[in-house]
C-alpha cells in the first residue's frame, strides 16, 4: 500500500511542522452554531480529521472452476497475454466431412480456392486454359478473321504494310479537270515538302509613273538592308552643317566627348589629386590602414606554411 493513502493530497504533512499556529477564535456560545458550519467540510490542514484507508476490495462469491476462470478472464482480460506472446490458441474445433456425390467432386475442387490461389501465387506461370474452336461458316470466315484483331494489330505494328482501300475514280468534266488536278494538293505538297527548290511565280513588272520612281526604289527595303548589314559604312547624306563663330562649340556638339567616355575611358588622363597630408605619426598609420590591409595579410601568410595534420580540422 502507498505511503500517501489516507492523506487529503499528495505531500501532506501529517507531523504539522509546517502547521503555523493560530489564535483561537473567539465565538459567542448563540454564534457557535454558525462558526461551526462555516468551517466547511474539506478542512485540509487538519490532519486528525482525514484518516482515508482504501479498504480491500472484497472477494467475489462465485463457485470454483468456470464461475472463477471467468472473472479471473474478466479482470485482467486478454490484451497484456496477446501484447506479451502468452496467449494460448483458440480451440480449433473439428469440422465434419463433407458429402460430395460424384458427379459434384469438380465442383467441390473449384470451392476451395485452388483457382485464386494460382492466381495470387503463381500468377503468369501456368498455361491458359484451352479454349474450343469457334464454330464459323464459310460465308463468315472472312468477317471472323478481322474480328480476331488482324486489323488493328496491322494499324499499331505494322501500318505500312496494309494495302489501300480500293476507291472508284472520280467522275471530272473536261472543263475541271485543271481544277482537278489543284484539287490533290500538289501546291501544297511543293509549299510542304520542297520549299524554296521550287521556282518562284512569274510577276508582272509593276507600273510606276517617272515621278514616284524614287519612292518605288525605296520601297524596296534598300535603305533597310543598308542599315542592317553595312552599318558604319555609309556615305553621309546630310550636307555639312554651317558654322561661323562657333565651330569649338560645334565639334563638342558632335558627341566626341561622349563618344570618348565611352569607348575611350580608360585613355581619359586623371585628374591630378593632391598629396595627403599627414603631420604626424598616428596621421601616417591611418593613411596606411586606409589603403586596405588585405595585401599585408596575404603577404605575411605566404612567408609561412601550412602542414595540415590527419584527423585534425583546421
Amino acid at each position: 500500500m502507498p505511503a500517501d493513502v489516507g492523506c487529503p493530497y499528495p505531500g501532506f504533512d501529517k507531523t504539522g511542522q509546517f502547521y503555523e499556529q493560530r489564535p483561537a477564535p473567539r465565538v459567542r456560545p448563540e454564534a457557535e452554531e454558525f462558526a461551526v458550519r462555516n468551517k466547511g467540510s474539506i478542512d485540509l490542514f487538519n490532519a486528525e480529521k482525514h484518516t482515508h484507508v482504501i479498504p480491500p476490495p472484497k472477494s467475489p462469491r462465485c463457485p470454483p472452476g468456470a464461475g472463477r476462470q471467468n472473472y479471473e478472464q474478466s479482470l485482467n482480460g486478454n490484451v497484456g497475454s496477446l501484447l506479451g506472446g502468452k496467449g494460448k490458441p483458440p480451440p480449433v474445433a473439428p469440422q465434419p466431412v463433407a458429402r460430395v456425390s460424384g458427379k459434384g467432386e469438380e465442383i467441390a475442387e473449384g470451392h476451395k480456392g485452388r483457382g485464386m490461389n494460382n492466381l495470387m501465387v503463381s500468377y503468369g506461370q501456368g498455361r491458359p486454359s484451352p479454349r474450343p474452336n469457334p464454330r464459323v461458316k464459310r460465308e463468315a470466315e472472312v468477317a471472323a478473321s478481322l474480328d480476331r484483331g488482324s486489323r488493328m494489330d496491322s494499324l499499331l505494328h505494322n501500318p505500312n504494310n496494309l494495302p489501300e482501300t480500293p476507291r472508284n475514280a472520280p467522275r471530272v468534266k473536261k472543263e475541271a479537270e485543271e481544277n482537278a488536278d489543284l484539287g490533290k494538293g500538289s501546291n501544297m505538297s511543293k509549299i510542304m515538302g520542297k520549299y524554296g527548290e521550287t521556282p518562284r511565280s512569274s510577276r508582272p513588272v509593276p507600273r510606276v509613273s517617272q515621278y514616284a520612281q524614287d519612292n518605288a526604289e525605296l520601297d524596296k527595303g534598300k535603305n533597310m538592308q543598308a542599315t542592317l548589314y553595312n552599318y558604319g559604312s555609309q556615305a553621309p547624306t546630310q550636307p555639312a552643317p554651317k558654322v561661323k563663330d562657333g565651330q569649338e562649340m560645334a565639334n563638342l556638339d558632335k558627341g566626341g566627348r561622349m563618344s570618348r567616355m565611352i569607348h575611350e575611358a580608360n585613355e581619359i588622363p586623371c585628374a591630378p589629386k593632391p598629396a595627403l597630408r599627414a603631420c604626424s605619426s598616428a596621421g601616417r598609420k591611418n593613411i596606411k590602414k586606409n589603403r586596405g590591409t588585405i595585401s599585408n595579410i596575404f603577404a605575411e601568410s605566404s612567408k609561412w606554411q601550412i602542414v595540415p595534420t590527419p584527423g585534425v580540422r583546421n
